[in-house]
């Protein structure tokens, strides 16, 4: 039975579904009038933040007005969730967020910090992005069969960086190993430039990183890519067959990357920005900082209902491989 439905086919919605924004009535034709802080909840260098300052430059130039990034990592997203979510609501204090926000409320764990859809009002779903098991050059695996059968030889024993809990690096590697039946061990870290530093320097043996950061290291060989997240290969390793059709009939996970603003930020404010997001997402200049994203933009609406559903499928995800926030 598949894990949850096919995130792929959500996705191809969404994107048909995003010729809507041009039926945005004009709106918040006075904002901005000063800088927007864009918050990211990582470390420079990752995905989020790829996409964090593609989106600022865009806004930068539409707005007149400086999008200033700002690097809040650590607690999970939480630290930078909760500087977002107590910010005045203006729509001068934004979030690049990801599939963490759907997560973290179904594994919650006692002295642990949470969020919670309630504390923001949705702007736009960005883009989504595939995953790839690497691992480093040394561990004694071609392939996945190979893999779990040196997981199974020594449990415990085989690490995998993540960003954090919640994140779709963790969700991907804690599915993996329930639908495998391993035991591998999730190793934390603040963004994909440490986890990504870490499995290069054989500090953990193996990530499912983001498409950006660990395509190239496959190709200088320093890292072997076993698998791909989703249910079809991607064009940038077509011959790196996906963790479904390796075995594992049902895997798929993708990053999704979003904008929300504090909760209660003005209607027209917060049309505007999706307008714009919708705008930068059209553009030649956009995609060609972005090759490997699916590149979407959305109304509020639909934003919202899709992290309604998203909210769902990570339920299952969590439920099903007994994903902690530890």
């Amino acid at each position: 039975m598949a894990a949850t439905s096919s995130l792929f086919a959500r996705f191809c919605v969404v994107v048909a579904a995003a010729g809507l924004n041009g039926a945005f009535a004009a709106s918040g034709a006075e904002y901005p009038v000063r800088p927007i802080r864009m918050i990211v909840p990582f470390t420079p260098g990752g995905g989020t933040d790829i996409i964090a300052r593609a989106l600022g430059q865009h806004l930068n130039n539409a707005f007149g007005q400086n999008v200033i990034i700002d690097n809040r990592p650590g607690g999970n997203t939480v630290i930078a969730s909760e500087i977002v979510a107590k910010a005045r609501p203006d729509g001068y204090t934004l979030i690049m967020q990801i599939n963490t926000l759907t997560a973290l409320p179904a594994m919650v764990q006692p002295g642990l910090g949470t969020i919670s859809l309630d504390q923001f009002s949705p702007v736009s779903l960005v883009a989504a992005l595939p995953h790839v098991l690497i691992v480093h050059r040394s561990v004694a695996a071609s392939s996945l069969k190979e893999l779990v059968s040196l997981a199974k030889a020594a449990p415990g024993k085989l690490n995998y960086g993540t960003p954090g809990a919640g994140t779709p690096v963790h969700l991907a590697g804690a599915l993996f190993g329930s639908m495998a039946g391993i035991d591998i061990v999730q190793v934390p870290y603040k963004g994909a430039a440490e986890y990504t530093a870490a499995v290069l320097g054989n500090h953990v043996q193996m990530v499912f990183g983001s498409a950006p950061t660990a395509i190239p290291h496959v190709r200088t060989g320093a890292v072997k890519a076993l698998g791909v997240t989703t249910t079809r290969r991607i064009p940038q390793l077509p011959d790196v067959p996906t963790i479904a059709e390796s075995g594992f009939p049902g895997y798929d996970i993708m990053s999704w990357y979003g904008v929300l603003a504090p909760a209660k930020t003005p209607n027209d404010v917060v049309t505007r920005l999706a307008q714009e997001i919708g705008a930068a997402v059209k553009t030649k200049a956009f995609a060609d900082a972005l090759p490997d994203y699916v590149l979407i933009g959305n109304t509020p609406a639909a934003f919202a209902e899709f992290l309604r559903k998203d909210a769902e499928v990570s339920a299952r995800i969590i439920a099903q491989s007994g994903a902690k926030a530890n």
